[in-house]
């Protein structure tokens, strides 16, 4: 069939984005920043306790103050480099490292091939390239998420600190030395682990304020005549302003095949349904590492499906109500098991392009957010 030519082109359009997106993503830097009111915490404590217990979290390679690499001086030299003014030039020796952009060149030499499928096999295919798109992302910033450090550390006492200012400028501190007049102004600081000489401590809990992204795989009832399972996946991207509640805009989509389409009352080969969404949910139940909560859903669906005829639709609004289940991985990841049931529009066997009624679809998936 066609759509099989069509999948094989976008899988190698995958497999380069794949590529650029993996050697860009994920690399974690030996920096740890530190929040301006956390600073402004040590600062008031006696000197031998500010390093018992401090709040960091770890940079990226492209979040990184300290350009992800060692210093090239000694500790005594920190001392030296004091300064009140911060300078470009140094900064461009290396302090800051620029990420490059890379365009990729893809040559469109596909045929418009499309009227050998059906209209459940094309929307499969291109489903199939989102799918592969999302779950590359999802891994990349999972794997990035899984590993990094974000929690309390323990720091030697004279343990030098980066200070950067809401303009960018930089200076160089001891922790031990820090008072809340060298505070004015800071945005954030930076501790370097010159030679592993900080020492984690325990990772925060789950922290789900801000962006979140989650993608999720399971399975519903095929909308066929006898018992079917159709494969699904949802996934969603959207903000949570508390820790217990969010929104999401989110997409859906379900697909199953028949084997022995004559022994089914359509004759149905092929069905395809997704659609798109809003997404609220709340976590107002936790117990250690787990968490429960409700989701509801409001948007939109099409379902589609091939017959030895043709290709058949429906499309309508739907709702969908469930709850969720999530264990904290790390702090900014956790898997989420989520079973609920969406009311999607049903296809009529007789008739084409028209809708029957609506059906109950009920599924169970299994996935990651992450925060």
């Amino acid at each position: 069939m066609a759509s099989f030519g069509f999948l094989g082109r976008s899988f190698s359009i995958l497999r380069g984005a794949a590529g650029v997106l993996l050697a860009s993503l994920g690399c974690l830097s030996q920096s740890y920043e530190v929040s301006a009111p956390e600073l402004a915490r040590l600062a008031q404590l006696p000197a031998d306790e500010r390093g018992e217990h401090v709040r960091v979290t770890q940079q990226t390679s492209f979040g990184n103050d300290l350009g992800d690499r060692s210093l090239p001086f000694t500790d005594a030299d920190v001392a030296l480099l004091i300064e009140t003014q911060y300078d470009p030039g140094y900064q461009s020796a290396g302090w800051r490292r620029r990420s490059s952009h890379h365009d990729v060149a893809l040559d469109d030499d596909s045929d418009d091939d499309s009227d050998a499928d059906g209209a459940a096999e094309e929307a499969l295919a291109a489903a199939v390239v989102v799918v592969a798109a999302a779950a590359t992302a999802a891994l990349t910033v999972g794997v990035t998420e899984g590993a990094r450090f974000d929690g309390w550390m323990r720091t030697p006492e004279q343990h030098p600190v980066l200070l950067v200012d809401r303009w960018g400028r930089r200076r160089w501190e001891r922790l031990g030395s820090l008072s809340l007049g060298d505070l004015h102004d800071v945005d954030h600081g930076v501790l370097a682990d010159f030679s592993d000489d900080l020492e984690p401590l325990e990772r925060h809990p789950l922290d789900r304020e801000g962006f979140v992204y989650q993608l999720e795989f399971g399975a519903e009832p095929a909308p066929f005549a006898g018992p079917s399972l159709a494969i699904s996946g949802r996934g969603g991207v959207g903000f949570m302003p508390s820790q217990h509640y969010g929104f999401l805009l989110g997409a859906a989509f379900s697909t199953a095949r028949a084997d022995e389409p004559a022994a089914l009352a359509s004759d149905t080969t092929l069905s395809f349904d997704h659609r798109v969404f809003l997404q609220a949910e709340a976590w107002p139940l936790s117990a250690g590492r787990w968490h429960l909560g409700p989701y509801a859903e409001l948007g939109y669906a099409w379902a589609l499906a091939d017959d030895i005829r043709g290709s058949r639709g429906a499309s309508g609004p739907m709702l969908a109500l469930g709850a969720a289940l999530q264990l904290d991985w790390t702090t900014r990841l956790a898997l989420t098991l989520r079973g609920g049931a969406a009311w999607l529009p049903n296809i009529d066997g007789e008739q084409r392009l028209a809708a029957n009624d609506y059906r109950l679809a009920p599924s169970l998936t299994l996935g990651v957010s992450i925060y």
